[in-house]
C-alpha cells in the first residue's frame, strides 16, 4: 500500500493473464482513506476518461465533504488504443470475455487483497461510458453475483447485450443506472466519421431492463455522446451508489 498515495491518481501496471498483456491502472484514494475503514470501489472502464474528462474523483471528494457520498477507492482500467478498446470492449468483440474475467478475477480480487474494501457485490460498482459502458454491463450480466452495481453512460447495446442481459439468471440482484442523451438519436462517431442511432437501440435495452425484476434507474438527457452531457450526471449517479441517506 505505500506506493499508493492518499488524494492523487496513482497509475501502476497489472499483468493479466486473461487478456496476455499489461493493463495500466489508474488508483484514486480518497482524501480521508484509512486501512482501518472499509470503502467502496469504483471500477471504471475509460478509466483515464473518467479521470481526465470527467474529473470524477474531485467530483466525489465535494460529495464526500458535505457527507453526501460514503467513502470509496476509484479504479481506473486503461484502454490502450482505439481499435483495441473495441476488441476487448465491444460485446461482439473476440476479448470482451476475456476482459470480464480479467476485470472480475484478477482486477477486483486483487484492488481488495491491497486496499481496505468492503469486498461485497455492494460494494463494487463498474461504471462505463459508451462502449466501455457495455463491457461494465456485460460484466455484471456474467458475473451478477460477484459484481451487479453498474452505471451506464450512453452504453452501446445491440442483440449480444440483449440476449445476455435475459439469460442473466439472476436479474433480480443487478441495480443499474442509465442514462442517455436525446442528441445521440443522430450524432457523427469520432472513431470513423459515420452517423449513428444510439438512442433507439438504448430504449429498447431500457424496456427490457424495466421489465425484468433489476432495480432501475433511467433518464434521458438534454445532450449528445460526450463528456460534455455525460459530466452533468456524474454526482447524480455517485449519489445513487454511494448515498449516506
Amino acid at each position: 500500500m505505500s506506493e499508493f498515495q492518499v488524494g492523487v491518481v496513482n497509475k501502476t501496471q497489472f499483468t493479466s493473464q486473461y487478456l496476455a498483456r499489461d493493463i495500466t491502472l489508474s488508483i484514486y484514494l480518497p482524501e480521508d482513506y484509512s486501512e482501518q475503514d472499509q470503502a467502496n470501489i469504483i471500477f471504471c472502464f475509460d478509466g483515464r476518461d473518467f479521470l481526465q474528462f470527467g474529473q470524477i474523483h474531485r467530483v466525489y471528494e465535494r460529495l464526500r465533504q458535505r457527507n453526501e457520498v460514503s467513502r470509496a477507492i476509484f479504479v481506473g482500467f486503461h484502454y490502450e488504443d482505439v481499435d483495441n478498446r473495441r476488441i476487448e470492449f465491444h460485446p461482439q468483440g473476440n476479448k470482451a470475455a476475456a476482459t470480464v474475467q480479467t476485470t472480475v478475477q484478477e482486477i477486483i480480487p486483487w484492488i481488495e487483497q491491497t486496499f481496505a474494501t468492503y469486498a461485497q457485490p455492494e460494494g463494487r460498482i463498474l461504471l462505463g461510458d459508451s462502449l466501455a459502458g457495455s463491457i461494465a454491463l456485460l460484466s455484471a450480466l456474467s458475473f451478477p453475483r460477484v459484481v451487479n452495481q453498474v452505471g451506464l453512460l450512453s452504453p452501446h447495446s445491440d442483440e449480444v447485450v440483449l440476449q445476455l442481459f435475459e439469460r442473466c439468471q439472476f436479474q433480480e440482484l443487478l441495480n443499474i443506472w442509465h442514462v442517455i442523451g436525446k442528441e445521440e438519436i443522430d450524432f457523427q462517431l469520432p472513431t470513423n466519421g459515420k452517423r449513428a442511432d444510439f438512442l433507439t437501440p438504448n430504449r429498447t435495452l431500457s424496456t427490457r431492463i424495466e421489465n425484468s425484476a433489476a432495480q432501475y434507474f433511467y433518464n434521458e438527457l438534454d445532450g449528445g455522446h460526450n463528456w460534455k452531457t455525460w459530466k452533468t450526471v456524474l454526482p447524480e449517479m455517485l449519489k445513487y451508489f454511494l448515498s449516506n441517506q
